[in-house]
Parts: structure tokens; C-alpha cells; sequence
């Protein structure tokens, strides 16, 4: 399932891998992925491949334990539409997640370079 594109910024170079992800830079530690809000994912969806590209993890083979910060269903609920100007933040993984309403999500990585 395909939910978006994710940017990993700490590689300095435009990358498309295998799984359809792509790899951007900008600051290193710091990730983005785009919910397509139009596609057939949800954004819990979104979300859970972004961690494990970013975590390095396969999400069908690990769980990712989402649903111990955020409630899954709460979030696809709280932007299944377009309209308002929303966002959660939460910690998993060891990751910080930003999602909000216009379909960004973006992760960082304290451990990785100069992430915020």
C-alpha cells in the first residue's frame, strides 16, 4: 500500500528506493512524507510506512506501536477531511511525528546529524 512519499533528509541527494519512497535533502535527522488524500490510505496508514522507512523496519513483518501514542482511528478521523487547520504531535519509536491537516507528516530523528 502506497500512502504518500516520504523525504528522508539526511542524505543529501534525491533518491528513489524500491518501495516507490523517495529521499530528499534539506537538514539531516529531519523526514517528510505527504498523505495523498485522494489514494486509498489512510493517514494512520501514512504514518506507519513513514516510521519504518525512516526507523528502517519492514511495518508488515513489525509492529508498530502506533495505537500507544495516538488512536489510530482518531487520527484518520480528525483529518478525514480538508477543511481546518489541525495537527497532532507524538512520540514513537523513538521518533517525533508531526501530522497535520494538509497531508504533511514530518518526522525527526534526534539521533541522526543536525536534527532539531
Amino acid at each position: 500500500m502506497r500512502s504518500g512519499n516520504v523525504s528522508k533528509s539526511n542524505t543529501g541527494n534525491d533518491i528513489a528506493d524500491s518501495s516507490g519512497l523517495t529521499e530528499a535533502s534539506d537538514r539531516q535527522g529531519v523526514y517528510r512524507a505527504t498523505h495523498d488524500a485522494d489514494g486509498p490510505a489512510t493517514v494512520s496508514d501514512t504514518v506507519i510506512e513513514a516510521i519504518a522507512e525512516v526507523a528502517g523496519i519492514d511495518p508488515t513483518n513489525t509492529v508498530i506501536p502506533l495505537s500507544e501514542r495516538v488512536d489510530p482511528d482518531a487520527l484518520d478521523a480528525l483529518f478525514a477531511d480538508d477543511e481546518g487547520d489541525a495537527q497532532v504531535s507524538f512520540r514513537v519509536c523513538g521518533l517525533d511525528v508531526l501530522v497535520r491537516s494538509d497531508g504533511n507528516v514530518r518526522i525527526v530523528d534526534e539521533t541522526v546529524g543536525d536534527a532539531e
